[in-house]
């Protein structure tokens, strides 16, 4: 597995892994249509995000690779410490990839901004991405409100 920095050549690839990523652990059984319409938004802008992030200054994008095949990215925001979209490919849980890129998002966080908290969201619900950054240091700080998805505030002490 090779971790580098994103680029243009992944654009074409981030649609169909967001898509795959968030159809494994958004849904639940009665989400609504609602919900349902937010996660679909949240795929189609996925690449647009992807490639500003890549122009921009306070973003920083990491792709994790295993030879021509994308297993997953991170997009870190520098000025207010924050992971704002972390992505594993369901096909590679396991395989140490989300290990790999939560790593690599932290490090460029922390070469920033050495001594401030990181913020990220989570699905309520997601059980399994809460107990991840848990093993990083992450705590629940409570819900953000207002949103379609019950989705709570994680942060990490630096």
């Amino acid at each position: 597995m090779q971790i580098r920095k994103g680029t243009a050549n992944d654009l074409p690839f981030i649609r169909d892994l967001t898509k795959r990523a968030t159809d494994s652990t958004y849904f639940i059984e009665g989400m609504g249509d609602a919900a349902t319409a937010t996660v679909a938004r949240y795929v189609d802008m996925s690449t647009g995000v992807f490639e500003n992030a890549l122009s921009s200054d306070n973003h920083g994008v990491i792709v994790a690779t295993q030879g021509d095949d994308l297993l997953g990215y991170v997009i870190v925001i520098h000025d207010n410490p924050e992971i704002d979209w972390i992505m594993v490919d369901p096909a590679a849980h396991g395989m140490g990839a989300g290990k790999a890129l939560m790593i690599a998002a932290l490090d460029a966080l922390a070469e920033r901004k050495p001594h401030a908290t990181v913020r990220l969201s989570v699905v309520a619900h997601n059980e399994r991405a809460k107990a991840f950054y848990r093993k990083f240091g992450f705590l629940v700080t409570g819900p953000i409100p207002g949103r379609d998805i019950p989705t709570v505030e994680m942060q990490r002490a630096a």
